[in-house]
């Protein structure tokens, strides 16, 4: 019978803050069954909220006694929420009341150092806390982070709190032991995890990491991935063997034969150090060629031959973003600067006045720019709507409040280009002749001196450095890929300003749609001619970003309930009351 995976439900905003989305109890069970090996383990849970790993290591231990197994585990649970530990006593003792378990009522990072000074751990197994940094309890983060940099991290105020929960699992374990955890899929892209990847790649001999293409908690529109690492040893210079499997959902995962089986036949890839993981789910034949082409001596990263910035941060779009109309009326003229505030105005490699004009025709397209300029030079009209703006509240907004004079938008400025930050097909770099600033919806770009402008524009798409920002990016709910500001940098240009390339015919093949033919174009010049690469190794490049595109693309998450539409609209409703 197909089973429906469910989760236990809290009062949304309760459980944003505590981060408490319980692992649904079939993929509990399924984790647990393939850490728990024996049933003499010893066991800990850092975070075992209402107690569904917990009632599935018992319901193993149980299956191994009756194989005949002599069982005697020793099992540690903590949480912090005092109701939900109550929750997973009295499950564990309905389940086994002759299985001795150890419950701690506390933080986590309250209790790791206590931990750390008795025997370690044969299992780690868990759903650790979802919790952003902005929600992450200040005397918790500055525990969490004493002991983070004691054990050799170096821990970022922007990393979610599930990543200290696995860098001090790993230091509980003791050698040989298992480490089986479900987990964002951001660990497989962000920052801040970089140093929590080359600590597991160089710790465990051994490691399975299981993605979905559906939702397993759709309440929060997190992709989650299950990371199953085993053989722990010291810091080693050895690479651990790393698979990567997909299932549709955690029903198909539950149904699937044997794990063991399908990793014999799924080829073993190796992390180099600062290597985001999401390129661990390409073919061989695809990783194989971008990862060689990445490490190329002709590749240079953006960052050498520009500097991208976020674009400009209003505080209130829709008062310093004004119509044509609306700026004449205002006698503003002198006073606003052309913006760009939409993705889908960047359509090919420049952006020249013609294309504002055509923008501007249905669009807020003029940023009002008052620093530095007395309020009696303003035209009266424009005083009228600065005192508008303050009727409505607009000068009490965060962002706002904190200028010293609230209507100075700072960082104000025309860059050389525009940069893609949330990307649906490719990124594109797009150089700025209309003399436009953007919002922060897109980067802007500023040239370093002796950069060919229209020819890094063209140069940048090319399939590696398209596959590359797959990789470097970080994909959320709907498919959309995005680029920060310091990950747009980091990505590889094959550039030289040698390279002869028509630019020209690189914008008017985007411009028509022909979005194949530019690329082919550009890869016959920069990866062929420029670089040397064979037709196999560019065709095995550019299946390699329509693998991880189309990944990303054709996630399918489920329809939003009816419940979850009203809750959506009731913080919208909050959110403008705020503002």
């Amino acid at each position: 019978m197909n089973k429906q995976f469910s989760s236990n439900k809290q009062p949304i905003e309760r459980q944003k803050l505590r981060g408490g989305y319980y692992t649904p109890l079939e993929l509990a069970q399924y984790v647990t069954n393939w850490a728990i090996r024996d049933g003499m383990e010893k066991i800990l849970e850092p975070s075992c909220g209402d107690g569904n790993f917990l009632v599935s290591l018992l319901q193993r231990v149980a299956w191994l006694e009756e194989l005949g197994h002599k069982v005697s585990p020793k099992v540690t649970a903590i949480e912090i929420e005092p109701l939900e530990l109550e929750k997973a006593k009295k499950r564990a003792f309905e389940f086994s009341p002759s299985v001795e378990i150890e419950f701690i009522a506390a933080d986590f990072f309250e209790v790791y150092a206590r931990l750390q000074n008795e025997n370690k751990f044969d299992v780690i197994i868990g759903n650790p806390p979802f919790i952003r940094f902005q929600h992450f309890n200040e005397d918790s983060r500055q525990k969490a982070f004493g002991q983070l940099k004691s054990a050799g991290y170096n821990p970022t105020k922007l990393a979610n709190v599930w990543s200290a929960f696995v860098q001090l699992s790993i230091e509980l374990l003791d050698e040989g032991g298992r480490l089986a955890m479900v987990l964002p899929a951001e660990l497989l892209q962000v920052g801040y995890a970089t140093e929590l990847r080359n600590r597991l790649a160089s710790q465990f001999s051994h490691i399975v990491i299981i993605g979905f293409r559906k939702l397993i908690f759709p309440e929060i529109q997190q992709e989650v991935v299950l990371l199953l690492a085993e053989g722990k040893r010291q810091v080693s210079l050895l690479e651990s063997d790393i698979h990567t499997i997909e299932f549709e959902d955690g029903n198909s995962l539950v149904k699937s034969a044997n794990l063991d089986d399908a990793v014999a036949h799924i080829p073993g890839k190796h992390s180099h150090p600062g290597m985001k993981w999401t390129a661990l789910f390409l073919s061989e034949a695809s990783f194989s060629a971008l990862d060689e082409a990445q490490q190329s001596k002709q590749v240079i990263s953006l960052g050498k031959l520009a500097q991208v910035d976020v674009g400009v941060v209003t505080g209130r779009n829709n008062f310093f973003l004004v119509t044509d109309q609306q700026r004449q009326e205002l006698f503003a003229e002198n006073f606003s600067l052309p913006v760009v505030g939409k993705t889908s105005a960047l359509k090919s490699i420049t952006f020249d006045e013609t294309d504002f004009e055509q923008y501007q025709s249905s669009e807020r397209a003029y940023l009002l720019n008052l620093t530095n300029i007395q309020p009696d030079d303003f035209p009266q009209k424009l005083n009228e709507y600065i005192l508008q703006g303050e009727t409505e509240k607009v000068h009490e907004g965060y962002k706002c409040r904190n200028r010293k004079r609230w209507f100075d938008v700072p960082s104000i400025y025309a860059p050389h280009a525009f940069m893609y930050r949330q990307i649906h097909r490719y990124p594109l770099l797009v150089v700025n002749r209309a003399g436009a600033t953007s919002t922060d919806t897109i980067h802007r770009v500023r040239f370093i001196n002796g950069t060919y402008p229209e020819k890094l524009a063209a140069i940048c798409f090319n399939s590696l450095t398209l596959a590359s920002a797959e990789v470097g990016g970080r994909s959320y709910g709907g498919g959309v890929l995005e680029l920060e500001p310091r990950e747009a940098e980091q990505l590889p240009i094959p550039y030289n300003g040698k390279i002869n390339i028509d630019y020209e015919k690189v914008d008017q093949l985007l411009r028509k749609g022909d979005d194949d033919s530019a690329l082919e174009y550009v890869d016959e010049i920069v990866l062929k001619g420029y670089m040397g690469l064979n037709n196999l190794t560019i065709k095995n490049i550019r299946n390699a970003w329509i693998e991880l595109r189309e990944r990303r693309i054709n996630r399918r998450f489920p329809k939003v309930t009816y419940e979850q539409a009203q809750i959506q609209q009731l913080r919208l409703l909050e959110k403008k009351k705020t503002l």
